[in-house]
């Protein structure tokens, strides 16, 4: 008999261990777990937004701040990219309750306002509204302003969750008012928390209605009614805690604050001060267990999730490879098949090879016959210019020797794109740099005379077509300075170069120190309405480049001109 009645005792304790009902909290990880674990096993980004957004609720719920602002950041992003902007938003607030709880204000006021932000951006009246009550416990809680300051927008935000369809957000509408008049006016408080309870009972919060009991104790004890007081929150010598009503951190808080005007009420000072005294070890036991909490789970979730996630892909490789086994007679063809083409395409290769050899000494052989046409053209054209310039020597006529100086400078330009091509590893582009160095160099030889030079010159590699066009320009401004800007009382003659390729366009700009304003040449418009051989052939050159041009005269003359490259490039000269 001893033995049944020990069995049946037995049997009733497993039953009521095992049916025992899960906290709210463990339910709430419990969802967070499953939506993380999930979303890694079937790579579903929605689904792990809402994992992290719910893990980030959960830490946050219970007190570890820093590890519940860390879950959201990680839904922060993935809300943005899906265009859930209402989640987005809720991202933001959430982490400014966050910075609220730690105290840091200003940074809880500046995710607030990018809350605000995101909701007024796309049109969401809930999230305006939340935000709302969000500014309103800061302003209430933290920022200590007065009631009539706080509450001072709340008939008009009604109306505007009314025009919305929203009144299910009249729940937390009135009970944010009674939540700020209820230290005092507590007469008005619970008229706001009856018409919250009125709407949590309308659609279905009944959930809510724990906090709001102990808020609404705390208003009655106030007032004088102990006893109503504790209705509302229950008899504390029967039941210290009610698990089932105290679900959230902040009805504790809200309960212990209720249970502390009671006995303030009742004149009980040495129960108030003990119910004081839990309060405070609450708030301390839940920061004190932050930082640990933090440490020890912040990856235990991701590390759980991603093992199940990759022993659900070993399994599925496993499989995948006893499906294709069927496939392995196919390979094998397949192998041998493609060994065989290998084979054909080696022989292949090596007769390409053969050929490109032989075509690739024939190329080294034109480069070769091309360096050493070059180099003849150059030294033919070096030797017109000698005799040009033993002709002009033995002449006496000053306007003959200038054609003829000119006519040298000229050639020189061929003479220096020949050398260039000679000395060039590749023979179809031309250093720019080089080419204005070399001209400038054989002018000054020409006339005899050295000059002061700054170049600022992009050593871009350009083609010859182009590089003929450039030197003649710059051969007959070079040509001009040299007559007429260096002589007379210049002893310092200057020269500035500037070129650059930018965008698919061309600049090039010269400019001399010439003076002597007496001459005709530094007339406003002689420049742009001169027939002169050289002006003429600088003018006509820049209108082939199809580019902008232009001649000013500031402490010497200026030229430029802009046009554009890729259409530059294709001119035949």
């Amino acid at each position: 008999m001893k033995f049944k009645i020990l069995l049946f005792l037995c049997l009733c304790i497993s039953k009521g261990i095992a049916q025992t009902k899960p906290t709210f909290e463990e339910e709430k990880k419990a969802i967070a777990y499953s939506l993380l674990t999930e979303a890694i096993a079937k790579n579903d980004s929605v689904k792990m937004a809402d994992g992290y957004y719910e893990m980030g609720k959960y830490e946050a719920g219970i007190g570890n701040l820093i590890s519940g602002i860390t879950w959201l950041k990680k839904a922060m992003p993935l809300y943005k990219k899906q265009k859930r902007y209402f989640e987005y938003g809720r991202i933001y607030q959430r982490i400014a309750e966050c910075q609220m709880a730690k105290k840091d204000f200003r940074q809880a006021k500046l995710f607030s306002d990018s809350a605000m932000t995101v909701f007024k951006t796309h049109d969401l009246p809930k999230g305006i509204i939340s935000n709302y009550l969000f500014i309103c416990g800061l302003s209430f809680e933290h920022l200590k302003k007065p009631p009539a300051e706080i509450l001072s927008k709340f008939d008009e935000m009604l109306l505007f969750a009314k025009n919305n369809d929203l009144e299910i957000e009249f729940i937390f509408l009135y009970k944010m008012k009674g939540n700020v008049l209820k230290d005092t006016e507590p007469k008005a408080a619970l008229e706001a928390f009856e018409l919250s309870k009125k709407y949590m009972y309308k659609y279905n919060y009944e959930r809510l209605i724990t906090g709001l009991n102990a808020m609404m104790a705390a208003c009655y004890a106030r007032i004088g009614q102990p006893a109503k007081a504790r209705e509302l929150i229950g008899d504390n010598s029967n039941t210290v805690y009610n698990t089932k009503k105290d679900q959230f951190t902040s009805y504790k808080f809200e309960r212990l604050l209720a249970e502390m005007e009671i006995y303030k009420a009742e004149k009980n000072w040495e129960m108030a001060l003990e119910k004081q005294a839990d309060y405070m070890n609450l708030q301390n036991e839940i920061h004190a267990s932050e930082v640990s909490r933090l440490e020890s789970g912040l990856n235990s979730l991701e590390d759980s999730a991603l093992r199940k996630s990759q022993e659900r892909e070993l399994l599925l490789q496993s499989q995948l490879l006893q499906s294709n086994k069927r496939l392995l007679n196919i390979l094998i063809v397949v192998g041998f098949m493609f060994l065989m083409l290998l084979v054909l395409l080696f022989f292949q290769n090596s007769k390409n090879q053969k050929l490109a050899q032989k075509y690739l000494n024939i190329s080294h052989k034109n480069e070769l016959l091309i360096k050493e046409q070059s180099h003849r053209v150059k030294n033919n054209l070096q030797v017109i210019s000698s005799l040009i310039g033993l002709q002009k020597n033995r002449l006496k006529n000053k306007e003959i020797q200038d054609s003829l100086e000119e006519m040298q400078g000229r050639i020189s330009v061929m003479s220096v794109l020949q050398q260039l091509f000679y000395e060039s590893n590749d023979s179809v582009k031309i250093k720019l740099g080089d080419y204005f160095e070399q001209i400038l160099n054989k002018t000054e030889v020409i006339f005899n005379k050295p000059v002061e030079r700054f170049f600022s010159v992009e050593n871009a590699l350009i083609d010859p077509d182009l590089a003929i066009h450039l030197g003649i320009i710059f051969n007959e401004l070079l040509t001009n300075s040299f007559k007429y800007a260096f002589g007379f009382e210049n002893l310092q003659p200057k020269v500035s170069v500037s070129f650059f390729i930018k965008n698919g366009e061309l600049y090039f700009e010269y400019k001399d120190n010439g003076s002597n304003a007496n001459l005709l040449i530094f007339e406003k418009e002689f420049y742009t309405t001169s027939q002169s051989f050289g002006l003429s052939l600088i003018r006509l050159k820049s209108s082939e480049l199809a580019g902008d041009y232009s001649f000013a005269y500031e402490n010497g003359l200026k030229f430029k001109l802009k046009c554009i490259y890729h259409e530059a490039k294709s001119l035949n000269s």
